[in-house]
């Protein structure tokens, strides 16, 4: 326990399905026992697709609620959040995700609360404008606050390389996860999965966890699949989560492939699969994977932003190019019909994921980044007073 007492309001885009949003769930169980009291909010209003992860930081502890900013350029849309600032009696404020980044910034100026953000992608070259230009205006607003956080030593240099020299403000600090939730099965073997998902008993289960959007690469593991299940019969793909690309992705799947939708038993989930397989584009630190590892599940992935932070290749897992449908189906088949290896490259992502990816370790550090910033804004106001 600690003396730390301190209102942290967490804004983050919205309440969609999402390793972020999911995130703020997991960072609430252990929240109190830092001192940190959290409330969460959405900048964006409800929508179906927006609420998918309501339930979740509802079960959490938390009080979701939504600000109604509909588009970044809103007139009003930064007296808004400061509205919410003030009614929230925030200590300190904490921006997730890129239209947030840009606005909670200069909200948090207006209502004199110091500001924090965390950037959840992996910049790139080659982006359409539009998404270009947010990403400047959010790298350049986040890092006028205490501090910008990327999640991972890829995504932080990646900004670097595109939008130049970094500034004080800039840190990295993996996300972590829950060693307690997610944990091996008892022996190392399958545990039964819930029966509504109609997955035989018995049959190698390749799980990826993941919002079901294009950057994702879930067109990838359903090309590979027909591959996959010649060489492996009866091998089941069960895909956990929700989105925008669920009806095309369910349209592209053939034998084997079950859609879960949005579940709240990820942990149960995956400590009854053979394999975690994550096939994305893109990723600044996926935190699906960092769960796949500490359930004692090695990984099929993709070498992408910080996924080679969480999967070594060839020692915690396999690592193939984006894209590549034929490596993505060797890598598995290669774990799949290897039991002995499985298990060892298995046991070596969770003393990974334990020394790495901690909850409260990671949780720890961000409290203390939180009193490092009420710390320079009460030095900054003793400034003014002199």
């Amino acid at each position: 326990m600690t003396d730390r007492s301190l209102r942290v309001l967490q804004i983050i885009d919205t309440f969609a399905y999402g390793g972020a949003e999911r995130l703020l769930a997991t960072l609430n169980g252990v929240a109190p026992d830092l001192g940190l009291h959290m409330s969460v909010a959405s900048l964006a209003p409800p929508t179906p697709e927006r609420s998918l992860s309501f339930p979740v930081l509802q079960d959490a502890g938390l009080d979701p609620s939504y600000i109604g900013i509909k588009l970044m350029r809103q007139r009003n849309a930064v007296p808004l959040i400061a509205k919410k600032i003030r009614e929230a009696r925030a200590d300190v404020v904490h921006a997730h995700l890129g239209t947030s980044s840009v606005l909670v910034p200069l909200a948090a100026r207006l209502a004199k609360v110091p500001v924090l953000s965390t950037l959840h992608h992996l910049p790139a070259h080659g982006r359409a404008l539009p998404a270009r230009t947010k990403e400047k205006l959010a790298i350049r607003s986040a890092g006028r606050g205490h501090s910008l956080i990327f999640v991972s030593e890829a995504a932080r240099a990646a900004a670097e390389s595109i939008h130049g020299s970094p500034r004080p403000s800039w840190r990295v600090l993996h996300n972590g996860v829950d060693m307690s939730s997610f944990r091996p099965a008892e022996g190392g073997t399958p545990e039964p999965l819930p029966a509504e998902l109609g997955v035989p008993a018995g049959v190698p289960v390749v799980t990826i966890v993941a919002a079901l959007r294009k950057p994702k690469g879930h067109e990838v593991a359903l090309r590979a699949w027909p591959s996959v299940r010649e060489r492996v019969p009866g091998a089941v793909l069960l895909i956990v989560g929700d989105g925008e690309h669920r009806a095309t992705l369910e349209s592209l799947a053939g034998e084997g492939v079950v859609f879960a939708g949005s579940r709240d038993d990820v942990p149960a989930i995956l400590r009854g699969s053979t394999l975690a397989l994550l096939p994305s584009l893109t990723e600044a630190l996926p935190t699906a994977v960092i769960e796949a590892a500490a359930s004692g599940l090695t990984a099929v992935a993709t070498t992408v932003g910080g996924t080679p932070e969480i999967v070594d290749d060839g020692r915690t897992g396999l690592l193939v190019a984006p894209g590549d449908a034929p490596a993505l189906g060797d890598a598995v088949v290669t774990l799949l019909t290897d039991h002995a290896r499985r298990a060892e490259l298995g046991e070596a992502a969770r003393r990974l994921a334990e020394d790495r990816f901690d909850l409260r370790r990671w949780a720890g550090r961000l409290a203390d980044l939180y009193d490092d910033a009420l710390a320079s804004k009460a030095a900054g106001s003793r400034r003014v007073r002199v």
